[in-house]
């Protein structure tokens, strides 16, 4: 009896211990583990989705043009391979283009330098060809987000802004679905089509280049294949040469 009774009293006596030494310790030791956790994982900054959760994505894509580069968002669904079945294409740029024409918006984006110009804000020459694109940062979505994207795209094209070179163009397009997304943007406001996307993915999180996402092969509905679903419009303007220019890079400049 006595026996069970020292051992009884021993158990209360550490059960005790073991409260007076919690109470004694400061409120941010408790706990301190997965502060430490949540702390640490704050510092590696935002991790790479997995595509097999989130099944839409946003892609901002600089590519070459005859003298600054174009800026565009690609956005659209994946598979569960994480393998492009549908997506569009939104940008702008001066408006004027025509699919037979060499220089029609010439005119507007020339003027376009000094004041606001109408615009155009659906694919152009050039933006579905992998070898002019110069920078590439992707952001896979959830369906939220990305009804919150396609929303804002839809209003925007709706009633496109005007166009100015310095002002209103196509990195502040750029600029404008990055704020729409929550992410970190660069500070500096005139930047290069390349230099804004390059710098918008490593301060978001993503310090190495990323490589295209691939097209569905097995796709049976034309109308979701991985290509602009607005027809891209020849976007020629501001040649260096009118015989060479267009047979090495488009001349979307914006």
């Amino acid at each position: 009896m006595l026996r069970f009774l020292s051992r009884t009293l021993l158990g209360i006596g550490l059960i005790t211990a073991a409260a007076f030494a919690l109470q004694g310790q400061p409120a941010h030791a408790i706990g301190s583990t997965s502060k430490h956790s949540a702390h640490a994982a704050a510092k590696r900054g935002p991790q790479v989705p997995d595509v097999n959760t989130k099944h839409y994505f946003v892609e901002w894509r600089g590519r070459n043009a005859a003298s600054y580069g174009h800026l565009y968002v690609m956005y659209g669904e994946v598979n569960d391979r994480g393998e492009i079945i549908r997506s569009r294409i939104a940008g702008l740029y001066p408006a004027g283009d025509h699919q037979d024409c060499e220089n029609c918006s010439l005119a507007n984006w020339t003027i376009g330098h000094v004041v606001f110009v109408p615009s155009g804000t659906t694919a152009t020459d050039g933006d579905l060809e992998e070898k002019y694109v110069t920078a590439r940062y992707r952001l896979m979505l959830d369906k939220p987000q990305y009804d919150k994207l396609t929303a804002y795209i839809a209003k925007f094209q709706a009633d496109p802004p005007l166009w100015h070179a310095i002002l209103r163009n196509c990195v502040s397009f750029g600029r404008d679905i990055a704020n729409l997304m929550d992410m970190k943007v660069p500070p500096f406001p005139i930047l290069t089509p390349e230099q804004f996307v390059t710098q918008l993915r490593e301060m978001n999180g993503t310090p190495e280049v990323q490589s295209p996402l691939k097209d569905a092969t097995t796709m049976q509905d034309p109308s979701t294949t991985a290509v602009a679903q607005h027809k891209p419009v020849r976007h020629s303007q501001l040649k260096r040469s009118a015989q060479t220019a267009a047979a090495t890079v488009p001349a979307s400049n914006h």
